[in-house]
């Protein structure tokens, strides 16, 4: 085998993590290998806060061979080299006398140096960058280097792009596979959803994640609500306001409230720009509060600001066999800003899907604001 080969089977261990139950850390896969080439140890990041990759790999090597001083490691990210939450993997790889440390990606996190201070003790350090490895971590990359979480906008359409009639009705512009698909892989993949108080009102809406032949699961659902509306007494009764155990609903206002909140109820408060919320100020927060991908839900002015502050990372549109010559209908993108069209976000598409008569296009935004 080949070193890829092993970085390949390590890369197949790190996807067995479960991502909610590592963030904000990333998927990590490891393996020993003996100087024959056999596998002696393998082991994956399972749990924030609970042992890495490369303590598992190691403790199931050492339990088949104590002289670990001819091996090689094959982890798919760079070893960390500082105490965080758990030991530096650097001081294991260095105590055990590892000979050699090959790595598919490195860390955007400028705390880790792991590399360099491997190399300083004398370990032979090679770098394999390996873009299905690099890939695996796209929302810990996003919140390292972009410090703030990966935004995900969805959004179904009619053929001309509306996505309600002019009274605000949507149901259903997609077909039941459409909507089937959006809970099982994209809220289902998330930490929360970002919309506002006006399409929560508008369309009833419970924002969990409905699976057939489930109970529905619970999601953190964020809200912009300058003026708090969804506090007020006639509203108590929406489907948003279920039980909630393990999650909450963040609501996104520059005002105070003087009243009680229910204990899954939770304001951010952000600065005020131009009339608008200050995304920059809320991705802040939302990373801080272990909000690490967001899938964005909302009318057309939410979805032009988020397009204009150059945050969106991914554009998941649904494209349905409809068609509203209404020009008063609302549209996917709505905003009285001047464009030009040397100033268009520009996209890259990632991958197409058809259910049944719907076209699902994904794609990558190039350009965001770092």
């Amino acid at each position: 085998m080949t070193s890829r080969d092993y970085l390949h089977k390590a890369f197949l261990l790190a996807k067995g993590a479960n991502l909610k139950q590592i963030r904000p850390n990333p998927f990590v896969g490891a393996i020993v290998v003996s100087q024959d080439g056999e596998i002696i140890g393998e082991g994956y990041h399972q749990k924030a806060g609970e042992a890495h990759a490369e303590v598992f790999a190691i403790q199931a090597a050492l339990l088949k061979n104590l002289d670990l001083s001819e091996a090689t490691l094959y982890v798919t990210l760079e070893p960390c080299s500082h105490i965080g939450k758990t030991p530096a993997c650097t001081d294991l790889i260095i105590q055990h006398k590892i000979k050699k440390v090959v790595i598919g990606s490195l860390d955007p996190n400028p705390l880790v140096s792991g590399a360099k201070k491997l190399f300083d003790h004398g370990v032979i350090v090679e770098t394999i960058i390996t873009p299905e490895i690099v890939e695996l971590n796209n929302v810990f990359n996003i919140n390292q280097i972009k410090k703030r979480p990966k935004y995900i906008l969805k959004s179904a359409t009619t053929i001309n792009g509306q996505i309600a009639d002019r009274f605000g009705n949507s149901k259903w512009i997609s077909n039941a596979k459409s909507r089937a698909y959006v809970h099982e892989f994209l809220r289902a993949r998330v930490d929360a959803i970002l919309t506002t108080a006006k399409t929560i009102m508008n369309d009833n809406a419970s924002m969990n994640i409905r699976l057939e032949g489930t109970a529905p699961t619970e999601l953190n659902l964020i809200v912009i609500d300058k003026h708090l509306d969804l506090l007020k007494k006639e509203n108590e009764q929406l489907p948003i306001f279920y039980k909630r155990i393990n999650s909450k609903i963040y609501l996104v206002t520059d005002k105070s409230f003087e009243g009680k909140l229910r204990t899954d109820v939770e304001l951010i408060k952000v600065d005020m720009r131009n009339k608008k919320i200050d995304l920059t100020q809320l991705s802040s927060q939302l990373l801080s509060k272990n909000i690490c991908e967001v899938l964005i839900e909302g009318g057309g002015v939410l979805n032009a600001s988020m397009i204009q502050e150059k945050i969106v990372d991914e554009v998941f549109m649904f494209i349905c066999p409809s068609i509203n010559t209404d020009s008063s209908a609302l549209n996917a993108y709505s905003s009285n800003q001047v464009q030009k069209m040397d100033e268009l976000m520009k996209l890259s598409l990632l991958e197409t899907k058809v259910f049944d008569n719907d076209i699902l296009l994904k794609y990558k935004v190039l350009i965001t604001k770092s």
